[in-house]
């Protein structure tokens, strides 16, 4: 499942994936668009949840945050 949402000019695309033991991950990349074209980084949220929508909605919060307080740009993956 996934989810895509404008924030604050960039647009955060959630992910949440279903584990095998049980339980959800969730990631999240941040795009920038320009005049050069798109950039996107990539976050993974380090938690496991019950739910896909629980791990969709802490992505976008963790997007949220990370477009809020700033964060390296490119298209490395880093931790959320």
């Amino acid at each position: 499942m996934k989810r895509r949402l404008g924030y604050k000019g960039s647009v955060i695309e959630a992910r949440a994936h279903e584990l095998r033991d049980g339980g959800y991950s969730a990631e999240f990349s941040v795009e920038e668009h320009d005049a050069r074209g798109v950039t996107e980084t990539q976050f993974y949220v380090p938690t496991t949840f019950a739910t896909q929508e629980s791990a969709i909605e802490a992505a976008i919060q963790t997007g949220e945050l990370k477009i809020d307080t700033g964060f390296a740009r490119g298209p490395i993956v880093a931790n959320g």
